[in-house]
């Protein structure tokens, strides 16, 4: 009897236990279900080097194509800590979709520094912030993820993705520092879980030769035959294949076929809602012509790509330079449009 009692406890036990974790379960797949159900688009940008522009402002859309500048067109952050000015900003949702973080170059060229001093001994930390909801924001914190680098003179362009193989954040941005008797930017990483606690830089992408590298992104995307894309900066603006982020990329190719030459930087690539259509925001800094929208139905070629003409999109009223672009829900688009209004004919 003694022996059945505990046969059947065993037995009972278990049975909770499948239960429990079917729901922890089913609770995860509901909460990715409802994330994966976007309506609008936010866009944090920084503006340019006059006594405001390098900060963080926002834009929001429902479409990707037409874009409104929040908050009446001034900046929705303001960097008080490093260099008091922030470029590059890149928005990341967590893995558990329960925070926001956005990351940024800690450089304020307004300053009269110079590019010179900017890029060869400059700062080595990133500007971090991070939000429950992207409306309440905390105080920026300081990263130094490059000052172990050694000659380290920049870290930019920061952006993060998760890492569903190590279950971890891959944070990667240039840093122009010598290796190998060579002086030019490549792309570093770092891994972290909360955006605080980082490990020891390693090389990310290093061309051949003297080609330098700088503003890569990658997105996962839906869909798709690959499970990554990844798009860099290299002279012209190129993108890769990949199905694991530390692992093997194979490159597609470049949009030479444009006629942007190598007067592009600062890409955005990102997915439409619910649709199997991707947008490559490209920064025409060379010509001061902030981004220019190029779209595709078939990422595995970069020969798919065209430009839009200026009846099919609208940016808004402030100049638009290198940023990024987070998929959101509605909810989270009206949340955002109620904190920061903007006055009518934007």
């Amino acid at each position: 009897m003694k022996r059945i009692t505990v046969f059947h406890f065993l037995v009972y036990s278990f049975f909770i236990f499948l239960v429990a974790y079917a729901n922890v379960c089913n609770s995860q797949t509901t909460k990715t279900a409802q994330s994966d159900k976007f309506d609008g688009y936010l866009m944090a940008y920084f503006t340019g080097e006059s006594s405001t522009g390098e900060q963080i402002y926002f834009a929001t859309s429902t479409d990707g194509l037409h874009w409104i500048d929040v908050n009446n067109s001034m900046p929705v952050l303001i960097s008080n800590v490093g260099e008091q000015g922030v470029r590059d900003p890149a928005l990341t949702r967590s893995a558990d979709g329960e925070k926001f973080y956005i990351l940024a170059t800690d450089l304020r060229i307004a300053n009269d520094k110079g590019w010179q001093v900017a890029m060869h001994d400059g700062s080595t930390s990133l500007v971090v912030w991070e939000s429950d909801d992207l409306t309440n924001w905390s105080e920026p914190w300081l990263v130094d993820v490059a000052g172990s680098i050694p000659g380290a003179g920049c870290a930019w362009a920061p952006e993060a993705i998760f890492d569903e193989k190590n279950n971890n954040y891959v944070v990667y941005w240039a840093t122009i520092s010598p290796l190998d008797g060579i002086y030019k930017p490549r792309v570093y990483y770092v891994t972290t879980t909360d955006f605080k606690e980082f490990s020891a830089p390693k090389i990310y992408i290093n061309r051949p030769g003297e080609k330098g590298i700088i503003d890569t992104q990658i997105i996962k995307a839906e869909k798709s035959t690959y499970k990554y894309f990844r798009v860099s900066a290299d002279h012209q603006i190129t993108i890769e294949k990949g199905n694991s982020i530390l692992g093997d990329w194979i490159n597609i190719g470049n949009i030479t076929h444009l006629g942007l030459a190598d007067n592009v930087e600062g890409p955005i690539l990102f997915q439409f809602n619910n649709k199997t259509k991707w947008g490559l925001m490209v920064d025409q800094y060379s010509t001061g012509g902030g981004y220019l929208p190029l779209v595709t139905e078939d990422l595995s070629k970069t020969s798919n790509f065209k430009k839009l003409k200026t009846s099919e999109y609208s940016l808004g009223i402030t100049l638009k330079r290198h940023g990024s672009i987070l998929n959101i829900t509605a909810e989270e688009l009206d949340a955002i449009q109620k904190k920061w209004p903007t006055k009518k004919g934007n």
